[in-house]
């Protein structure tokens, strides 16, 4: 009974050594080797075949450590993870060095790379550059790249629209004034065929016969004229008279007539006119001769052949067609812009 006894005790102190052998790492086989021949021969010194000293309590505690090596009646194992303790730990270096005083941490070691360790390398992983890799599109093509590169563009844009505008263009957005000027003194070019008109006598002739039609004046009318018979009948002069009521700041420019003596006048008069607050150009033409007493009249009787063709020929050239263009560009910008002036058009007509 005692050497079965003693039998099984040592067949369960084998197998849990073997037990523990696989639980434990590779660098402890040696050692487990060493530890069970010093185990056997333990035995062997200890443990006599006719030892009658074991009892039925060792007996029993045998049966119980047994059956906790078996792992009960349900055959569970034991957990190789209880054999952890037994592992040797890997310790990092400097892995107790505490710095007490933020100030010595010029006195710390070096630790360079030794945290460094084969598993760090999954921080590298492709989603984590990925994301890295994206944050930096993201910095320099985000919304506030975009936005500077659309500023930019408005700039640029509003530039080159400035200089268009202002410096190649000038005729976009500026005010149209084209005949918004109405001055009487309009400028010579050279080599035109007319010229200012330099006799006083026919300076005052033209003025007081303008005067006069403001006025209706016939008598003042039928004195300035070699046909008086044209004003017997004052009804269209009466009616003018309504509405035009004085010829101001009048420039007259002469041309030489067919005849000595004769001279074809352009005169240009601001027209004060009711319910006009403009004072729109005008233009007429007169041919004035000098008569036998040394006066000089205003020719309206039946002219000859020759004299009308030349009046139109005259008349039809470009300079005398400029100066009636610069009249007729007055009159277009005041019905654009004046209203009273419109009105009157319009009635006129």
């Amino acid at each position: 009974m005692k050497g079965k006894n003693k039998n099984r005790i040592k067949e369960n102190n084998i197998d849990m050594t073997q037990r523990k052998m696989n639980a434990m790492p590779e660098d402890a086989e040696n050692n487990f080797d060493e530890d069970a021949a010093d185990m056997d021969d333990t035995d062997k010194d200890d443990v006599e075949p006719d030892d009658t000293d074991v009892d039925a309590a060792h007996i029993d505690a045998a049966h119980i450590d047994a059956a906790d090596i078996d792992g009960g009646d349900d055959g569970s194992s034991i957990d190789p993870d209880e054999s952890d303790d037994d592992m040797p730990k890997k310790v990092r270096l400097y892995e107790d060095y505490v710095i007490d005083d933020p100030e010595d941490m010029d006195e710390a070691p070096d630790t360079g790379d030794m945290f460094d360790d084969e598993d760090d390398d999954d921080l590298e992983s492709a989603a984590s550059r990925g994301r890295r890799s994206g944050l930096r599109r993201y910095n320099m093509y985000g919304p506030a790249g975009k936005t500077l590169a659309l500023l930019w563009t408005i700039f640029v844009v509003l530039v080159c629209g400035y200089i268009y505008i202002f410096h190649i263009n000038t005729t976009i957005f500026a005010d149209d004034i084209t005949g918004r000027d109405n001055s009487v003194n309009i400028e010579i070019p050279a080599g035109a065929n007319y010229s200012l008109c330099t006799i006083d006598e026919i300076n005052q002739l033209i003025s007081n016969y303008l005067l006069a039609r403001a006025n209706a004046d016939q008598t003042t009318l039928k004195r300035l004229v070699t046909n008086p018979s044209e004003f017997d009948d004052m009804k269209s002069v009466e009616i003018a008279a309504q509405y035009i009521t004085a010829y101001n700041r009048t420039k007259c420019y002469m041309v030489p007539g067919k005849n000595a003596g004769e001279y074809i006048i352009y005169a240009l008069s601001n027209l004060t006119i009711k319910d006009v607050d403009s004072e729109p150009l005008d233009i007429r033409s007169f041919y004035v001769a000098k008569q036998t007493d040394g006066s000089y009249k205003i020719d309206n009787s039946q002219l000859s052949g020759d004299v009308n063709e030349y009046i139109q020929n005259v008349t039809a050239s470009k300079y005398i067609q400029d100066m009636y263009q610069y009249v007729k560009e007055n009159t277009d910008y005041l019905l654009k812009n004046d209203d009273t002036f419109k009105k009157f058009q319009n009635m006129y007509n």
